[in-house]
This record gives C-alpha cells, structure tokens and sequence, in this order.
C-alpha cells in the first residue's frame, strides 16, 4: 500500500524520519511499567520501535486509512 498523506483536518503530522523514532523509543525509561499507548500512530514509524521494547505497546488510530496502512 502507497504512504498515508497526512490529513490537515484531523492535525496530523507524521514521524518520518527512522533515526528520531529510534532515539525516542531509546529514551523511553520503562522499568515498573507494564504498558504504553501511542495515540495517533499514523505510519508506524516510531511504533516499531516500541514493538521491540518488551513493555505491552497499545496504538490508538482513528484515521481509517491509517488503520488499514498498520494492518498490512
């Protein structure tokens, strides 16, 4: 499936960049936590990396072709 665009109406702004979505889930301190929620997922850019974290990672997405992008 092609890339999402980016929806101005729903204020969507997508994580492109790998590097920065690595740093970010490196950052993460999550010791005593059993789970984290990403709210707006988009592409998954940075959700692939907190899949590798062994923390329970749950995504809310209410853009449908978001949605069906994540699913593939």
């Amino acid at each position: 499936m092609e890339k999402v665009k980016a929806k101005k109406h729903l204020g969507q702004h997508f994580l492109k960049d790998e590097s920065i979505a690595k740093a970010i889930a490196d950052t993460l301190n999550l010791k005593g936590y059993d789970d984290i929620l990403e709210i707006g997922p988009g592409m998954g850019v940075l959700t692939k990396y907190l899949l590798e974290k062994e923390i329970n990672t749950y995504v809310i997405e209410i853009d449908n072709e978001s949605v069906v992008y994540l699913n593939e």
